[in-house]
C-alpha cells in the first residue's frame, strides 16, 4: 500500500521592498513628509475652515443675494490678517469709496489687523490687473469674479500660477440658483462656502462649507455673531421654507 505524504504549502513571507525603481517626477509614499505650511485661523471662523494648507489654497463663496458673502470676506480678511498674513481686497462690487464698505472694515477688522489689509476698488484691466498684484499679498480677496468680465477657466490658472496666494472668491449665482460662467471654480477650489440668507431676518443668515478639503462640512457659521451655531440654535434658525 502506497502511503502519500501530505504535501505543506511553504508560507512565504511577505515582502515590503518594491521591485520597481522609484520613477522620475514621482516619490515612495512612505517618504512624503508633513506639509510647513499647514495652519488653522484662529476662533471660530477656524473652526469653520479646519487646518489648511497655504499651498494653492482657494475658497469660493457663493450664495443667495443678500446673504452677507461680502460681510463675510471681512471677516475672512481679518481673520488671515490676524494670522500675520497680508491681504489684498478687490472690492468690485461697491468699490472703496462706499459708506457700506467702511462700515464693514470698522465692524469686522480690527484697528491691530488693518495695517495687514490693503483695499482697491479698480481692476481696470480685469484679470490681468489681479496678476499684477498677486504676488504682493498672501490672500488675496475678489469681491466678486463676475466685475472681472473673464471666463471662470482663469480662475484654476491663477491657482496654479500663483500657488503661495491664497485666493477667496465670490461668484454671484443666477435667478436659477448656479454660478454665473459655470461651475468649474466649485471643483477646483479646496473649500466651496455657500452662504444661506434666512427669511426670519440677517441675525439667522449663515455659512456653511459644502465641500472642504481640510475640515469638515455643514457647520452652520453665523455672519451677524461670527461664531459657530450650535444644534439647537441651528434649529430656532432653520428657515421655515426652502430658499431658492
Amino acid at each position: 500500500m502506497l502511503i502519500q505524504t501530505p504535501v505543506v504549502a511553504k508560507k512565504v513571507a511577505p515582502t515590503t521592498k518594491s521591485k520597481a525603481a522609484v520613477l522620475p517626477g514621482f516619490q515612495s509614499v512612505d517618504q512624503l513628509k508633513k506639509s510647513e505650511n499647514t495652519f488653522k485661523l484662529k476662533g471660530d471662523i477656524g473652526k469653520l475652515l479646519g487646518d489648511l494648507e497655504k499651498y494653492m489654497l482657494a475658497l469660493t463663496i457663493e450664495g443667495d443675494q443678500g446673504a452677507g458673502k461680502t460681510r463675510f470676506t471681512y471677516q475672512l480678511a481679518n481673520a488671515f490678517a490676524g494670522s500675520g498674513f497680508d491681504v489684498g481686497v478687490f472690492s468690485l462690487e461697491m468699490g472703496d469709496k462706499s459708506d457700506v464698505v467702511r462700515k464693514m472694515i470698522n465692524s469686522y477688522i480690527s484697528k491691530p489687523n488693518r495695517t495687514k489689509v490693503q483695499l482697491t476698488g479698480e481692476a481696470s484691466e480685469g484679470i490681468q490687473t489681479i496678476r499684477k498684484y498677486a504676488k504682493n499679498f498672501d490672500v488675496v480677496i475678489i469681491d466678486s469674479w463676475n466685475k472681472l468680465d473673464t471666463d471662470s477657466s482663469e480662475f484654476d490658472k491663477l491657482r496654479k500660477d500663483f500657488p503661495d496666494t491664497i485666493w477667496v472668491v465670490i461668484f454671484q449665482r443666477t435667478t436659477q440658483g448656479t454660478i454665473r460662467g459655470g461651475t468649474a471654480p466649485l471643483y477646483d477650489a479646496g473649500i466651496n462656502l455657500e452662504a444661506v440668507k434666512s427669511d426670519t431676518g440677517f441675525e439667522h443668515n449663515y455659512v456653511q462649507a459644502t465641500k472642504n478639503r481640510y475640515g469638515e462640512t455643514f457647520i452652520p457659521y453665523s455672519i451677524a455673531t461670527k461664531k459657530i451655531i450650535q444644534p439647537q440654535q441651528e434649529k430656532e434658525n432653520k428657515p421655515t421654507q426652502e430658499l431658492v
